[in-house]
């Protein structure tokens, strides 16, 4: 694939499902070398099988974005396996259920 973002490295968390999947879809189609993160291994790995067979280029790397070590492991292998990251899209989330008013910042997840 090559569009406007060829040669650009784009590191997509939440990249199992829903709008973190859609993005990589998008980003890839364009250009772009996309890493993607989220816990569930099987679902990323089968995303950059796609992306892959549609001539793009992916790279799942697992990683829960609670744990700042697994972070720096994330950015670390981007940057060792494709000599840079241009682009973070920090799509991973969780669903905290309750108002936003009631919302507490300290709730553990």
């Amino acid at each position: 694939m090559t569009g406007k973002l060829e040669g650009k490295v784009a590191i997509i968390t939440g990249a199992s499902a829903g709008i973190g999947e859609a993005t990589a879809i998008a980003l890839a189609s364009v250009g772009a070398t996309v890493v993607l993160a989220a816990r569930r291994g099987d679902r990323i790995q089968a995303l950059a099988e796609r992306i892959e067979a549609s001539g793009g280029k992916a790279l799942p790397i697992v990683t829960d974005v609670t744990d700042e070590t697994q972070v720096n492991n994330l950015v670390a292998k981007a940057n060792a396996e494709l000599g840079r990251v241009d682009i973070l899209i920090n799509n991973a989330g969780i669903a905290l259920l309750g108002t936003i008013e009631a919302g507490n910042s300290s709730e553990d997840v």
